[in-house]
């Protein structure tokens, strides 16, 4: 798959697990590949010790640079990938902006080209309802734009085991051209024109896994959660079709690929917030003891006044974000989805 492809330089935005999985995979398969960690301290310990520890404790390899200089992170790359959290993301295209875009406007030509931006962040930006995609094309102009999204969990990605992705952008020949740039031997790429779905796909997901997880933790059952998940497609599916979605798409990787493999268990941190949530642990101790960002949290407050704005009824985000604010409880949530009115499939 790699062979004849050259190697475009990569950089990374965001040193947290799911970027330094990535750093991982891509350095291995010979791209050059710097992270850019806003901490200084973080940046400095992470170059020090070469290693990363969630979601597991694993080594970094010497030939990635890690910097805590954005224009240095920036600087001679090809391709921008942002691996931050969604609620972050137009703050730090914003700083990217700064920087890609100052030469042009002081007439400055020692950048020939800009570089591509890949957003592989999942989630809705509050108050907008923006996706990631839109928020770095409205922020960042002039630079090509795609979304990489599937059932990527990073622990088994950086134990070798294989997976697969999908890299979209309105642009089919961009996202063809990434997809031989950002495959990887155990990392297989497909290439898609909706990135409408495959960010939606892979935004909602994260709510219902939390619903998943809660499923678990009140020990329902298989057929209950065979049942939540497929309800749970069907919502992620009746809002992406709306927004500009293809059906389609649902029904692929970053649809119902990811929603199956972030519901399946403990890798997934929604999961854990949503079984810790059901065997009775406040929310905020859930986060604390998590480290890292859970989007299905934020997202599920977004996806809600999405689904307000349009008129749609999603009955399980609905659940899950009266959970989260604390209006409900698991339990709760999941008599009031039984005791909705009986409709037809």
């Amino acid at each position: 798959m790699e062979k004849n492809v050259e190697k475009r330089s990569v950089t990374i935005l965001g040193a947290g697990s799911w970027g330094l999985t990535l750093a991982h995979l891509w350095c291995h398969s010979g791209r050059p590949v710097t992270v850019y960690c806003r901490n200084h301290a973080g940046a400095l310990k992470l170059t020090t010790t070469r290693l990363m520890e969630k979601p597991r404790a694993h080594h970094i390899p010497s030939e990635v640079v890690i910097t805590s200089s954005l224009e240095e992170a920036l600087s001679n790359t090809d391709l921008v990938v942002f691996a931050c959290n969604s609620q972050s993301m137009r703050e730090l295209a914003t700083a990217v902006a700064a920087i890609l875009l100052a030469p042009a406007a002081a007439g400055n030509s020692s950048r020939s080209s800009l570089p591509v931006l890949v957003s592989a962040s999942k989630g809705l930006e509050l108050g907008t309802q923006l996706r990631m995609s839109e928020i770095l094309t409205a922020v960042v102009p002039g630079c090509g734009v795609a979304s990489l999204s599937g059932p990527n969990l990073a622990d088994e990605v950086l134990g070798g085991l294989p997976t697969a992705s999908v890299v979209a952008s309105t642009d089919i020949n961009l996202a063809r051209s990434l997809q031989s740039q950002l495959s990887a031997p155990k990392f297989r790429v497909y290439a898609s024109d909706d990135p409408v779905g495959i960010e939606l796909g892979g935004t909602l997901k994260n709510v219902i896994a939390i619903a998943a997880g809660a499923c678990d933790g009140l020990s329902l059952g298989v057929n209950a959660k065979a049942s939540l998940l497929t309800r749970g497609l069907a919502e992620i599916t009746r809002l992406a079709v709306r927004l500009g979605a293809k059906p389609q798409t649902m029904a692929g990787l970053a649809g119902m690929g990811d929603l199956f493999a972030t519901c399946s268990g403990p890798l997934s941190r929604n999961y854990r917030v949503g079984f810790e949530l059901a065997r009775g642990k406040a929310l905020a101790l859930i986060l604390e003891e998590l480290g890292s960002v859970a989007e299905g949290v934020p997202t599920a407050e977004a996806v809600c006044e999405l689904s307000q704005r349009l008129g749609l009824e999603l009955p399980i985000a609905e659940q899950v974000e009266s959970t989260l604010k604390g209006n409900s409880t698991p339990a709760g949530a999941i008599m009031a989805l039984l005791s909705r009115p009986l409709a037809s499939e």
